[in-house]
């Protein structure tokens, strides 16, 4: 049986004597400086404006397929009125106008 030899992991650098453990050699970084109130407050609202848009996308999206629903109920037989009712009001007319162009578009444009 051979004797059991224990090696450093792989990302150990080697010992090099006395005072130069790690972060003293060459080439390292400087230790973190204080956080920059300003650059915080920049990295903050970028995360908060790019979480925005994804939520007016999604709302965007939910809002088309509430107008699409609802003009499927109307056809179907419902009255606007009885949809207000139940409380399933208009849907919002920036969603109808979309709609009405998607449609529009996939119909080889208006006549």
């Amino acid at each position: 049986m051979s004797p059991t030899v224990e090696h450093a992991p792989a990302d150990t650098p080697p010992d090099t004597g006395p005072g130069t453990g790690p972060g003293t050699g060459p080439g390292t970084a400087a230790p973190a400086s204080t956080p920059d109130p300003r650059t915080d407050a920049g990295r903050t609202l970028a995360g908060v404006a790019a979480e925005r848009d994804a939520r007016r996308a999604a709302l965007d999206v939910a809002e088309n397929d509430y107008a699409a629903a609802h003009a499927a109920a109307l056809e179907a037989g419902w009255t606007a009125a009885e949809l207000t009712k139940v409380g399933l009001g208009q849907p919002d007319a920036r969603a109808v106008r979309r709609l009405r162009r998607r449609a529009d578009a996939a119909a080889g444009g208006a006549a």
